[in-house]
């Protein structure tokens, strides 16, 4: 058992720094279009122009005026997380990675 621990560690260090995504995933964040989405006043975030992700195959779409309040995972996914991540709080947004 010792012996599946160290090979497991061993492994993960050759994971880019990146690679830890999501909660609980060993995936990277999908390219994220900042300018489809705005931070509210709540610290959560709200959709502004209609986006839509691709999570490693699984297309998830987003309608404009949708509000994720921080710690919501919708569809399964820490979004408010990955939003914090790779847009941040900067007031004007670009497309990111």
């Amino acid at each position: 058992m010792r012996h599946l621990a160290l090979a497991a560690a061993a492994a993960l260090s050759f994971l880019p720094a990146g690679a830890f995504a999501q909660a609980g995933s060993t995936l990277p964040d999908p390219p994220i279009p900042c300018s489809a989405f705005a931070r509210t006043d709540g610290g959560g975030w709200t959709v502004t122009a209609p986006a839509m992700l691709d999570f490693h195959g699984m297309l998830v779409s987003f309608t404009v005026g949708t509000e994720f309040a921080p710690g919501s995972t919708p569809h399964g996914l820490a979004l408010p997380v990955i939003l914090d991540r790779e847009c941040g709080n900067r007031a004007s947004h670009g497309l990111r990675r």
